[in-house]
């Protein structure tokens, strides 16, 4: 009998500690866990769906953090967060954002339709806006991250847009950076060239003039290579602080990311080196005051959360404050004897050593409590089992009890089994999904075709194999015009059949084709020196010979390809793409479907055109253009009757026809356009004022600025401003206006008529000279090129250019020969009739004021 009590007792015993557990654990979810993760009820935020538009890629270094604070706000609420990613970080490219537009839109077009959209950083928020009426109608979009402070206020203005500017504290950094540094006498930035190094530059500088008495300089490290920095950084003196605020490239234009920037600063300085951005603080860098990413990111979700719940967003202001925190790394700290003292009470330090008991005292503590709660519970568990022990009918009850719970267990336990198996069932099919999954992740989804990311592992395993192989990259020519015409549906027909016929060609082994996005293809062939008559590249220009069919009609396409081949002085996929990009484009210079090998000078020539925008740009913001003006001569009188502006560089000795053709490839054209209209408008107005009889002044019209739809208002706005009269202005177009654009032509060749001002078909008898335009183009006078005065205004040939003069007289226009650069020519032309003569015979291009200084040449 003594025995079987206590047995009980044991038994007794461990239940009570078991209860004593689910007391303890109880009382934490109660009064801790669940006060701590309570839902709040968000009925009104059921099914919303929120876009986020990173300007950057995933790994980018701020994006964990953006993602941590919005993924905090949106805590508790059904909002669903879908993201995308711009990568203007590493493809600061047109055809990047072009590739990203298209993307986006099928997106929206097929997918979800989102209640706000959030925009990380400057890029997501100038693409949105510029997109806003197309792809975001009445969407209420939210910034963060914004460097531009002006344009993020303009951008508030906007009734469906606001949020908040990134603000850069190096104010604040070089304040605690002279607490530290008392005896410092200098204060040096680090930063490049880059647009966010500029940036940099012009942020440090401005605040020169609050520290009177202290040295500021600055070390570009555009400007120098690697091992020049790395002496200027070696050579610092310990009464100098320095702050790096962007060191992305050198002048080898190598290019460096963070962490390497870092690993050189904290390798070759011997003073602490301060950080207005993330990156580097826990790596070497002693810190400074930071933008908060994950604050940014918090405060931008919350003001959409708000939005969702009714609020306007034309009334919740631009946040021009930013989120800001102090950061530093104890150890730096330490190395340079800086006493914690002198640090912000509200700053983080990491690095910083603490004890066992600092480390887990919330842990400790609770713990120690349960251990009591446990012990003083056992001891009245313990005393009121002597005081029952006897009792053994209760005890056969609590048995019972115990026995009836034992049952549950097992019935818990069986359960617990079968959601194993479901859970192991799952697995199974998930494991069957992989190769499907892998699949989708290295194909386009619109071709089937391998994508950019398998084609550049494709191209690293070549590499590092060893073998020999060439890269073609391909583009299809016009084919914006193709989606522009005839819609996007036929421009992925286009893209589907093209890759299909590639496909058709992958079944030799040496033979590999992707799309690397947009209307562009990468294709690989092994083992092979592709001569132009090469079997395997006729095969590839043979899949254009047939047309492409949609909705029962037959297109014919055309493409570019660049050929690059691998060789050792390759480094990496990368660099074999690019060289093979260089011939892509330069066989688009050459007009179009041709087929070019690289070579070293064109990635020269593209850096050179590179060097030329950037000049182009400079000279639009900085009134770096002037107009010279070339006499027209009456070819019967010799006198002048007119003149053509035509546009220069101040600066710089680069000729008219390398910086238009880049100024063309951007939007810096249309703004060429109005400078050179606005300086000849104003030109003529002070040769009235210097009583010069006014004659016409021939403007050049690129056909890019078709793009300019108010060009005609504001050339009618100029010539009414200064009172000059439309009949002496002379527009001068070229065939090239209409190739593409046929009925936009036509509307603008009709406003300029209407306006009284007058065209000329300029570069008559280059590129698509036809006579069919002519009938229908109404232009007043035709201008031929010197291209045919060279080569046809010589005994024997000379009969050509006299029948284009009867030709261009029987049409009842007027007709200009230019290039005229001999008194052999003058007479020649002047024997057939020809209206007008320009060129060097008579005079070179001159000044506005030469022009009033001018003598009419004798006949």
């Amino acid at each position: 009998m003594l025995k079987k009590e206590k047995k009980w007792e044991w038994i007794i015993l461990i239940g009570a500690i078991f209860l004593v557990f689910a007391l303890a654990a109880s009382i934490y979810y109660f009064f801790f866990y669940r006060q701590a993760v309570a839902p709040v009820s968000q009925d009104y935020l059921a099914a919303k769906q929120v876009l986020f538009i990173s300007s950057y890629s995933e790994s980018f270094e701020t994006l964990a953090l953006q993602k941590e604070g919005i993924q905090q706000a949106f805590k508790g609420s059904d909002i669903r967060l879908d993201i995308e990613y711009m990568d203007m970080k590493n493809y600061d490219q047109a055809a990047n954002l072009q590739l990203f537009y298209e993307m986006l839109r099928y997106k929206l077009e097929n997918g979800p339709k989102y209640d706000a959209i959030l925009l990380g950083d400057d890029a997501a928020l100038e693409f949105a806006e510029a997109h806003q009426q197309e792809l975001f109608p009445q969407i209420p979009m939210v910034f963060f991250c914004i460097n531009d402070k002006e344009h993020a206020v303009k951008a508030g203005e906007n009734p469906y847009i606001t949020g908040a500017v990134e603000a850069m504290y190096l104010k604040e950094t070089i304040d605690i950076a002279l607490t530290f540094q008392p005896k410092a006498k200098k204060i040096i930035a680090l930063y490049d060239d880059t647009l966010t190094g500029e940036g940099d530059r012009k942020l440090f500088y401005s605040l020169k003039g609050r520290y009177p008495g202290y040295h500021f300089g600055g070390l570009n490290a555009s400007s120098y290579t690697l091992d020049e920095i790395q002496q200027r950084l070696e050579a610092l003196s310990e009464d100098s602080i320095l702050i790096y605020m962007s060191f992305f490239e050198d002048a080898d234009k190598n290019q460096y990311a963070i962490k390497q920037s870092v690993e050189q600063l904290v390798s070759y300085t011997h003073i602490p080196v301060y950080r207005v951005s993330i990156g580097g603080v826990g790596e070497g860098l002693i810190g400074g005051k930071m933008t908060s990413y994950k604050n940014s990111g918090y405060l931008a979700a919350s003001m959409v959360m708000d939005i969702l719940k009714g609020a306007d967003v034309a009334d919740i202001p631009v946040s021009t404050e930013g989120e800001g925190q102090y950061y530093f790394d104890y150890e730096v700290l330490k190395k340079y004897d800086i006493k914690l003292s002198l640090v912000p009470k509200d700053a983080v330090v990491i690095n910083k050593k603490i004890t066992f008991l600092q480390e887990y005292r919330e842990v400790l503590i609770p713990l120690l409590l349960f251990v009591l709660a446990c012990l003083l519970v056992l001891l009245v568990v313990v005393a009121d089992n002597l005081k029952h022990r006897r009792l053994t009918r209760e005890a056969q009850a609590s048995h019972d009890k115990l026995q009836e719970t034992c049952n549950k267990l097992i019935g818990a336990e069986e359960k617990l089994k079968q959601q194993y198996d479901a859970i192991k069932a799952y697995n199974e099919y998930l494991e069957s999904q992989k190769e499907y999954i892998r699949y989708q992740a290295e194909h386009d989804f619109l071709t089937q075709l391998p994508n950019r990311r398998a084609a550049m592992e494709k191209l690293d395993q070549l590499i590092k194999a060893g073998e020999q192989f060439a890269v073609i990259v391909m583009d299809i020519d016009d084919f914006k015009e193709i989606n522009d015409s005839y819609g996007h549906a036929c421009g992925d027909e286009v893209l589907k059949e093209t890759s299909r016929r590639l496909l058709e060609l992958m079944s030799d082994k040496l033979f590999y084709a992707s799309r690397l996005g947009g209307d562009e293809f990468l294709l690989i062939i092994k083992k092979a020196k592709l001569e132009s008559d090469s079997k395997i590249l006729t095969q590839i220009k043979q899949i254009f010979t047939k047309p492409v069919v949609f909705e029962e009609k037959e297109r014919y396409i055309q493409s570019s390809m660049g050929i690059a081949y691998f060789d050792e002085h390759v480094a990496d996929g990368g660099e074999i793409l690019s060289n093979a990009d260089f011939a892509m484009y330069a066989a688009k210079n050459l007009g179009k479907n041709e087929c070019v090998y690289y070579n070293a000078h064109m990635k020269d020539e593209a850096l050179k055109r590179k060097d030329i925008k950037i000049i182009i740009d400079e000279a639009c913001n900085q009134d770096g253009f002037y107009c010279v003006y070339q006499p027209q001569v009456n070819a019967l009188t010799g006198l002048t009757e007119g003149y053509e502006a035509l546009v220069r560089l101040k600066d710089y000795d680069i000729p008219p026809n390398q910086f238009i053709s880049v100024a063309e490839e951007t939007k810096a054209i249309l703004t060429i356009g109005r400078l050179v209209t606005k300086q000849v408008v104003e030109q003529m107005a002070m040769w009235r004022q210097h009583g010069l009889e006014l004659r016409p002044v021939a403007i050049n019209f690129s056909s890019k600025q078709i793009k300019d739809k108010t060009y005609v208002q504001y050339l009618k706005e100029l010539l009414e401003e200064h009172q000059i009269s439309p009949e002496l202005i002379e527009i001068e177009i070229t065939e090239s206006i209409f190739m593409n654009n046929n009925e936009k032509a036509m509307k603008l060749f009709k406003d300029f008529l209407s306006i009284g001002v007058r065209l000329a078909l300029d570069d008559f008898g280059t590129g698509y000279s036809s006579i069919n335009y002519l009938t229908y183009i109404p232009v007043s006078k035709i201008k031929l090129d010197k291209s045919l005065v060279d080569i046809y205004l010589t005994p024997g040939k000379d009969t050509f250019i006299k029948n284009i003069i009867r030709l261009v007289h029987c049409l009842g226009l007027k007709i200009t020969v230019e290039g005229v650069e001999k008194k052999s020519q003058y007479h020649r032309l002047r024997k057939f009739g020809c209206d007008y003569i320009q060129g060097y015979y008579f005079s070179q291009p001159i000044t506005g004021k030469e022009v009033e200084d001018l003598k009419n040449p004798l006949k």
